[in-house]
């Protein structure tokens, strides 16, 4: 081989290895003791605590229920939910931090530990926003795959009828 052709495709491939260096990104996740926050204060029963989590103008949107729009409207959301006989889990899959906005998708789990039966599982994607160094969730967006609610169908599809 050519020296000269040898010693150009060396250069040629160390400036694009810098140069493909200089081109990645670390994301940053959301630290766990935020994307765990509303879980731990949901299970002691904190209502104050999970809706200081929220920022002023947050809103709560799901596919099961209106938009709940506010702090204060979202205290009484949780007034509503939150109950010894529940318990919230949550499994933060992916979160990404920019600057003092970040986002946070998962799932989640409600489980009636009175009866020992998840009640309801689904979707979420959290929107938060740093403000006056503190992550406050500016949106919060869940979609319920199941809830006692759900219909189940065991009627079978007409194509599945026999002829």
């Amino acid at each position: 081989m050519n020296r000269t052709f040898v010693l150009a495709t060396t250069c040629l491939l160390f400036v694009l290895a810098i140069s493909l260096a200089g081109c990645t990104t670390r994301e940053t996740p959301l630290p766990k003791e935020v994307t765990s926050a509303l879980e731990t204060a949901f299970n002691k029963g904190d209502v104050t605590a999970c809706a200081d989590l929220y920022s002023d103008d947050a809103e709560i949107i799901s596919n099961h229920t209106t938009t709940v729009r506010g702090r204060q409207a979202i205290n009484e959301f949780f007034k509503d939910q939150v109950t010894r006989e529940i318990l919230f889990d949550t499994d933060s899959t992916l979160s990404v931090v920019s600057g003092d906005v970040a986002m946070e998708q998962g799932t989640y789990r409600v489980r009636n530990v009175i009866q020992g039966v998840d009640v309801e599982y689904g979707d979420y994607l959290n929107v938060w926003r740093k403000t006056q160094g503190k992550w406050k969730a500016y949106r919060s967006m869940y979609n319920v795959t199941m809830s006692p609610n759900s219909v189940v169908s065991v009627t079978p599809v007409p194509d599945d009828l026999p002829m």
